[in-house]
C-alpha cells in the first residue's frame, strides 16, 4: 500500500478526530484532540463518581485524590479503586462508543452548523447540544438494554462534540472565563448575552510575510458571546465586519473580516488563537466531566448511580451458565454446580467478583426463564433446583438459550453451556456472532457429548468439529469435550475466566516440541494451553529461564486439551513451553497483566479516518490503530504482527509510534487483513526493557461482502413521520445470491426492498428501510437499525441510529427582546460636555425591554450603578428602565438579552455633537 510521506503524522491526527477537525494534517504533537479531551473528562468524571462511592468495605477516597492523579489513566484509576490489578477493558469499550458517537459529527453533520457553534449560531448550537443529551436520557430510561446503552453512548458523543467546540470556535476563552459556560447544560443557569446579527465583531488580521495572519488583537466584542463564521449548506458565507473561523482550510480567512478566532490547534496555520489552545481544551475537558457529573444537572443526577454505571461498564460482568435441562443431563448438572459453584465462591470476594449471576436453561422447545442474582447462594439455588426431562430427540434447542444469555448478561461478560447435544437451532448462528461483536463477550462451551452428525465443519481456511467450537473461537472463549464422569477435569476452564486482567502473551501453531515465549515484569501469572492436533496421549512442561522445570497447578486435562495455570511467577525471561511426544499442537500462552493494548481497525471515509462498522472486508486496506494500556511509562512499541486462528504467521509490520497529548503511547500501521481470521500481536519492551508480547484478546472475523451507509443522512424524525435510510451493500467475493434482512429495537421499521439478490463480484446495490414514530410516541426516542447482508458463504452488518425528536424540541428561540425608547433629555451640547461643566449637567432616558418567550436581562456598558429597571408583571419578560448619567459620559450602550442570550442594543452617542440610536 502506497502511502504518502507525511502518513505517521497525518494519519495520527486522522484516526484521533481532532479539537481539530479529522481531514486536517497540521497542530503539533501535544495538541489536544477531541478523543483526548473526551477520554480525559470521562476519566474525571468516572474518578469524581469512584471518590464518593467506595467499594463496600472500603474507605472513601479524600476529594480530588482520584481525579487528580498524575497521570490519570483508567487503568490507574482502576488500580487505585479496586486496590488491585483489575482491567478496566470493559469501561474502554464504553468510553470509545462514547468518542465514536464524537467521531461521526465530522461525517454526519460537518455542513450542519449548529454542530460547531459556527456563524454566531450559539441559540441552534445550544438546542442542538441539548437535544443530543435529551435523546441520550430518554435511551436510559427504565432498564436500558445492551442497544439502548449503545444509542445513549453515540448520542452523548455527539453531544460532546457539540459541546467541546464552544470553546474552541467563541470567545469564551477570549473573554477571560476560566470556568465552564455552566448554561450549556444548565437551564437553571444565567445565559450570557449573544452578539446581534447587526453587530461587528473583528477587525482585520495583521498580513504576516508567509501567507499566514496574526490575530491577537482581532476581536473586538468583549462581553458578548460570538464565533467564528465557517462556510456550508447551512451557513453560506461570512458576513462583512463578522469573525471567520480562520486558518487554511477556511476559504473565507481571506475576506474581511481576514482571520479569525479558532483555538483547535497550536498551530497558527490552523487556528488564528492558536496561543489559546490549551485554555480551551482545559475548559472542554471540564465540561465534558460535568457533563457527566455536574451537581444538580449532570448524567449522574439525571439518571441514578445503577444506570450511571451501566453507561460505563462500571458494574463488572455476568457470569452465566448455559444449561441443558433434557434428561440425560442430571451427573452434568450436579457437576457443575459442585465444582462451579466452589470456585465461584473463592471469586465471591475478590476485587474483581462478578457483578451478578445469570442462569439460562434450556430444553426443547422451552428456552429460559432467565434467572438472575448477585449472591453465589442463591446461584446455586437455582441449579440446585432445575428439573431434567424430555430430550427424546437430539439435537436441542442450545442456541436459543445462547443467543437469551447474550442479551440479558453484561458486556464483556463470561458466558459457560453445558450440554451433551447438537443445536437444532443452528440458524441462529449467524444472529448470535452479531451479538458476540455488539456485546464483547466470551462464550465457553464444556460438552459432555454431541448426539448430532459428526460431520466437521469447514469455515473458510479452518475446520471446527461443530458449530460449539466455531463460537467459542469466534469469541474468543473455550470449547472443550470430555466424558461425563470426566467432566470435572474440564470446568477448571472457570478459573481462566474470573481473570481480573487477562492478556494473551503468545499464540501459535508449532510443529516439534517447544515453543518459547517472553514474559516481562508485569506479568503476575501464566496460562498454558495446548491442544494435540490428534488424541494420542501427551505431556507438557513449562520451563523457566533458568532452565529449571516450573511448578504448576492443572486446570484443564483430556486426551486432546490441556492447560496448566503458574503462580506466582518468579523469573522474567524468555520462558519455554516442552512438549512430549513430537507433534502438531496448537499453543496459547495467556497471563495476568495490566499492560496490554486496545485498538481499533481504521478506514478513510471521505476525508475522515474513522473506525469500520461492521467486520472487515478480506484484503481491502486498513489502519491499525492502538493504545497502550496500564503503566507503560517507558515502554516501546516495536511491531504488529499477524496470525491466522490457530497461531500460523500471515505477516508483520513495523508500528509508528507516537503519544497523546497526556503522553499515553499510541501506534498505527497500515494493515490488510487477508485471513478469515486474523488475531493480531503487538511486540516491544515493556517499561523495565524487557521484550513483550501481548495478542489481541479477540480475533478478527473478515467477510467478502460490505455494508456502506449512503452519506448525508442523519436519521431523525418526528412523531408520525416516516423516515428513509439507506445502505450499500458491495460484493468483493464470487458471484453469490445474498438475502438481505433489517431490524430495529423499538419496532419502528415499516418495510425493506430489496429482500434479497444476485451479486456478481465487485457489484453493489443499496438497500432502503422504511421507518415510522407512531404519533403516539411522546418525547425523545432512539432505537438502532441493523442492516443484514447474507450469501451462503458471507454475512456483514451495520448499525446506523434512529433518533425520534420531538417538534418542539427543535424550536430555537432567535428573536431577541424589542425596547422603546418612552422618555429622552440630552442638554450635553460640545460645550457642556467640556471638564468642569460637564459633571454638574446630567441626561437621562426612560425605555422599555420585552420578550415574547422569557425575562429580560438588561445591562450597560457605562456606569452600570446609574441604570435602574422594575418589572412589569410577575415573569420578568417586560421591564421598564431608567439611566441616567452626567454629561461628562454623554453616551452609553445597552443590552437587552432573553434567557436563551438573544441580544438586542441601544447605543447612544452625543459625543462632539454625533447622536445615534440602534
Amino acid at each position: 500500500m502506497r502511502l504518502p510521506r507525511n502518513f505517521p503524522l497525518l494519519l495520527c491526527l486522522s484516526i484521533v478526530n481532532g479539537f481539530l477537525p479529522n481531514h486536517e494534517s497540521g497542530g503539533i504533537a501535544s495538541d489536544f484532540t477531541d478523543a483526548d479531551i473526551t477520554e480525559m473528562g470521562v476519566l474525571r468524571a468516572v474518578a469524581s463518581y469512584m471518590e464518593k462511592n467506595p467499594l463496600p468495605g472500603k474507605p472513601a477516597s479524600t476529594p480530588g485524590m482520584l481525579e487528580n492523579m498524575k497521570p490519570l489513566t483508567a487503568s490507574g484509576l482502576f488500580k487505585a479503586y479496586f486496590q488491585a490489578d483489575v482491567s478496566p477493558s470493559r469501561f474502554t469499550k464504553a468510553l470509545q462508543e462514547i468518542i465514536n458517537g464524537n467521531n461521526l459529527v465530522e461525517t454526519r453533520y460537518r455542513e450542519e452548523s449548529s454542530f460547531f457553534f459556527y456563524c454566531e449560531e450559539i441559540p441552534k448550537s445550544i438546542t442542538q447540544l441539548r437535544i443530543q443529551r435529551d435523546s441520550m436520557l430518554s435511551s436510559l430510561k427504565g432498564s436500558p438494554t445492551l442497544s439502548a446503552l449503545q444509542s445513549a453512548r453515540e448520542s452523548a458523543g455527539i453531544a460532546l462534540h457539540i459541546l467541546q467546540k464552544f470553546y474552541s470556535n467563541t470567545n469564551w476563552v477570549e473573554m477571560g472565563n476560566s470556568k465552564p459556560y455552566e448554561y450549556l447544560l444548565n437551564e437553571a443557569s444565567p445565559a450570557f448575552p449573544v452578539t446581534p446579527k447587526t453587530t461587528k465583531t473583528c477587525v482585520d488580521c495583521i498580513r504576516e510575510p508567509d501567507g499566514g495572519y496574526s490575530c491577537d488583537q482581532n476581536l473586538i466584542v468583549k462581553d458578548m458571546l460570538t464565533s467564528g463564521f465557517f462556510t456550508s449548506t447551512t451557513c453560506r458565507r461570512k458576513l462583512p465586519g463578522k469573525c471567520g473561523h480562520g486558518g487554511i482550510k477556511d476559504v473565507t480567512q481571506n475576506f474581511p473580516s481576514t482571520g479569525g478566532i479558532n483555538k483547535e490547534t497550536s498551530d497558527p496555520k490552523f487556528s488564528p488563537h492558536y496561543q489559546l489552545h490549551k485554555e480551551a481544551a482545559e475548559l472542554a475537558i471540564q465540561a465534558t466531566r460535568d457533563f457527566f457529573v455536574g451537581e444538580g444537572y449532570g448524567l449522574l443526577n439525571q439518571v441514578g448511580i445503577d444506570t450511571f454505571k451501566k453507561f460505563f461498564n462500571l458494574e463488572g460482568y455476568s457470569v452465566t451458565f448455559v444449561i441443558d435441562t433434557t434428561g440425560s443431563m442430571s451427573d452434568d448438572i450436579e457437576q457443575v454446580k459442585t465444582e462451579c459453584i466452589k470456585k465461584l465462591r473463592e471469586y465471591s470476594t475478590s476485587s474483581d467478583a462478578p457483578f451478578n449471576y445469570i442462569l439460562v436453561p434450556f430444553n426443547d422447545p422451552v428456552v429460559g426463564p432467565v434467572m438472575k442474582t448477585d449472591k453465589v447462594d442463591v446461584f446455586s439455588s437455582y441449579i440446585s433446583n432445575l428439573k431434567v426431562h424430555g430430550g427424546g430427540d437430539c439435537p436441542e434447542m442450545s442456541l436459543g438459550g445462547l443467543k437469551l444469555a447474550l442479551q440479558e448478561s453484561l458486556p464483556r461478560s463470561k458466558i459457560f453451556s453445558f450440554t451433551d447435544a447438537g443445536a437444532k437451532d443452528a440458524s441462529l448462528k449467524d444472529e448470535i456472532k452479531v451479538l458476540g461483536d455488539s456485546t464483547g463477550s466470551t462464550v465457553s462451551y464444556l460438552l459432555t457429548g454431541y448426539c448430532s452428525s459428526r460431520k466437521r465443519r469447514s469455515i473458510a481456511a479452518r475446520t471446527y468439529t461443530n458449530i460449539y467450537e466455531e463460537l467459542a473461537a469466534y469469541t474468543g472463549g473455550y470449547y472443550a469435550k470430555t466424558t461425563k464422569k470426566q467432566l470435572s477435569q474440564i470446568l477448571g476452564v472457570m478459573e481462566l475466566s474470573l481473570n481480573a486482567a487477562p492478556v494473551k502473551i503468545a499464540h501459535s501453531l508449532i510443529t516439534g516440541t517447544q515453543l518459547s515465549f517472553p514474559v516481562d515484569e508485569t506479568i503476575t501469572e501464566i496460562t498454558v494451553s495446548v491442544k494435540s492436533s490428534s488424541s494420542s496421549a501427551f505431556s507438557i512442561a513449562v520451563l523457566k529461564p533458568s532452565g529449571a522445570t516450573s511448578p504448576s497447578s492443572v486446570i484443564i486435562n483430556t486426551a486432546d486439551h490441556k492447560i496448566v495455570k503458574v503462580s506466582p511467577v518468579n523469573e522474567r525471561g524468555s520462558w519455554t513451553v516442552r512438549v512430549s511426544p513430537s507433534g502438531s499442537y496448537e499453543v496459547e500462552i495467556g497471563g495476568k497483566s495490566l499492560l496490554d493494548f486496545s485498538y481499533q481497525i481504521m478506514q478513510k471515509q471521505k476525508e475522515y479516518v474513522l473506525p469500520i462498522q461492521g467486520r472487515p472486508v478480506r484484503g481491502a486496506n486498513y489502519t491499525f490503530s492502538m493504545k497502550v494500556m496500564g503503566d507503560a511509562n517507558g515502554a516501546k512499541v516495536h511491531r504488529l504482527a499477524y496470525i491466522n486462528g490457530q497461531g500460523s504467521p500471515i505477516g508483520s509490520v513495523a508500528l509508528t509510534q507516537t503519544s497523546d497529548a497526556f503522553g499515553n503511547i499510541l501506534a498505527i500501521a497500515p494493515i490488510i487483513l487477508n485471513a478469515p481470521t486474523t488475531l493480531l500481536i503487538v511486540e516491544g519492551l515493556s517499561p523495565g526493557g524487557l521484550p513483550f508480547s501481548r495478542v489481541s484478546a479477540e480475533p478478527i472475523n473478515t467477510e467478502s461482502v460490505q455494508i456502506l451507509p449512503l452519506p448525508g443522512q442523519n436519521g431523525t424524525l418526528s412523531p408520525g413521520e416516516t423516515l428513509e435510510l439507506s445502505v450499500v451493500v458491495v460484493n468483493d467475493g464470487p458471484a453469490a445470491s445474498f438475502s438481505f434482512n433489517v431490524l430495529d429495537d423499538l419496532g419502528f421499521l415499516k418495510s425493506f426492498k430489496p429482500a434479497s439478490s444476485s451479486l456478481a463480484e465487485g457489484k453493489n446495490i443499496t438497500l432502503t428501510a422504511t421507518f415510522m414514530a407512531s404519533g403516539t410516541v411522546s418525547g425523545f426516542a432512539s432505537s438502532i437499525a441493523t442492516f443484514t447482508a447474507k450469501s451462503p458463504t458471507a454475512q456483514n452488518y451495520l448499525k446506523l441510529p434512529i433518533t425520534v425528536i420531538p417538534e418542539t424540541a427543535l424550536e430555537t428561540d432567535e428573536t431577541p427582546p424589542v425596547y422603546k425608547l418612552l422618555d429622552f433629555y440630552m442638554p450635553c451640547t460640545v460645550k457642556l460636555q467640556q471638564k468642569p461643566v460637564c459633571s454638574g449637567h446630567s441626561w437621562r432616558m426612560r425605555f422599555s425591554a420585552m420578550d415574547a418567550e422569557s425575562a429580560v436581562t438588561v445591562r450597560v456598558n457605562a456606569n452600570p450603578t446609574s441604570l435602574s429597571c422594575s418589572p412589569q408583571g410577575t415573569d420578568g419578560k417586560d421591564v421598564i428602565c431608567h439611566y441616567q448619567s452626567d454629561c461628562c459620559s454623554p453616551y452609553a450602550e445597552v443590552q437587552m438579552s432573553d434567557e436563551k442570550g438573544n441580544t438586542e442594543t441601544l447605543k447612544i452617542d452625543y459625543r462632539r455633537s454625533r447622536s445615534s440610536a440602534a
